[in-house]
């Protein structure tokens, strides 16, 4: 005989009573554990201990039909435990901030008049700089002391995240200091007097290929060909003094380089964006920094990139941005990047930084801007 709805949900509520008060018992043995931890100067979170608690109490169903189930169960309640405990951790100012160079010299990738050299000028005005080939060079400026700081390309609103930067702070060890946003207007140049229908080959950067492949898609005749980058490629159609090559560059290359402008704002997206980050070899916070940026890899397994994200969902951050990267040698696995909204100093930050740590197998935070 089935009984009746009322008589089971009172069972139930007389069953969740129970829960309640062995949760809060259980809470206050986990936070014994956490000072006992703390005081002992021992590892304080353990996967393989969670492992074993979760099997062990498998073990003891009755019924294996809910073993899937209680597995959950059991992971959301250590998971729990460890935000509880979290709490109890001191906040440690393991990240100390270097203070920001006044005066400094700054390196980008590309010549001037490129779209990194007014990235430059936006964030840091007039300044003494250094110009390089490749992204890679600028890293390598920074770690051998020729520049202060390295300004980079790092994701544009039309084409994605230009990953290579993504690796390279990672490689390097840098730290993201800040980071500001430019429209891109890319426009065909050529040299004096030459006209849209001459053009048969345009240079640029592959992003600005990218950006623009509408309009060269437009007109087939045209050959499209990579180059290092945009207003480079400006200076190079400068000194071929060839009609029938142009450049896709900004109107700044163009003037700096005495090229023409053939066809204007040719870009797909008229709310073209890139956003470029400012590199150092330290950390440098400042008192109104509001973007964290962390990369982390985490262990092969299921929920392990829902744990973190549940984390900061149960601290209120703001997730901004999340990317990943393979890692080299282990297939399927990979480095996750995210950006979130917070300051190092807030205590919520510190904690959830805390718990985020103990979720992952490598953590860093990387920058705070």
């Amino acid at each position: 005989m089935i009984k009746d709805l009322a008589t089971t949900r009172d069972e139930i509520d007389h069953i969740d009573a129970q829960i309640v008060a062995l949760f809060e018992k259980r809470m206050e043995l986990v936070e014994e554990v956490i000072k006992y931890k703390l005081e002992n100067n021992l590892q304080i979170f353990q996967s393989s201990r969670e492992k074993e608690v979760i099997q062990k109490n498998i073990a003891r169903l009755k019924n294996p039909g809910l073993a899937s189930y209680l597995d959950n169960f059991f992971s959301d309640l250590m998971n729990i435990s460890k935000s509880y405990q979290a709490t109890f951790i001191p906040p440690v100012k393991k990240y100390q901030s270097a203070p920001v160079v006044e005066n400094p010299i700054v390196g980008y990738q590309g010549v001037p008049g490129s779209f990194s050299s007014m990235a430059m000028n936006s964030y840091f005005g007039d300044v003494q700089s250094k110009c390089y080939k490749s992204f890679h060079d600028v890293f390598e400026a920074i770690e051998n002391d020729e520049i202060d700081y390295g300004i980079l390309p790092l994701e544009n609103s039309s084409t994605g995240a230009i990953n290579d930067n993504y690796d390279l702070v990672r490689d390097y060890n840098f730290y993201i200091v800040g980071e500001c946003k430019i429209k891109i207007e890319h426009n065909l140049l050529g040299i004096k007097g030459a006209k849209l229908e001459d053009i048969n080959e345009v240079f640029s950067h592959p992003q600005g290929l990218l950006q623009t492949s509408e309009f060269l898609e437009g007109h087939p005749a045209i050959k499209a060909t990579s180059f290092s980058n945009t207003a480079a490629s400006a200076k190079y159609v400068s000194e071929l003094q060839d009609p029938t090559k142009g450049a896709i560059a900004s109107i700044q290359a163009g003037e700096l380089y005495g090229l023409d402008v053939i066809a204007k704002n040719i870009e797909n997206s008229t709310s073209n964006t890139t956003r470029f980050i400012v590199v150092a070899k330290n950390l440098q916070v400042r008192p109104d920094a509001s973007n964290i940026s962390i990369i982390f890899t985490l262990a092969h397994e299921v929920g392990s990139l829902y744990n973190v994200l549940k984390t900061m969902k149960d601290h209120q951050l703001n997730l901004t941005r999340l990317e990943s990267r393979p890692i080299v040698g282990k297939d399927w696995q990979y480095y996750f990047y995210i950006d979130f909204q917070g300051n190092l100093e807030d205590a919520n930050v510190q904690e959830a930084i805390s718990h985020l740590g103990s979720l992952a197998v490598k953590f860093n935070v990387i920058g705070n801007y």
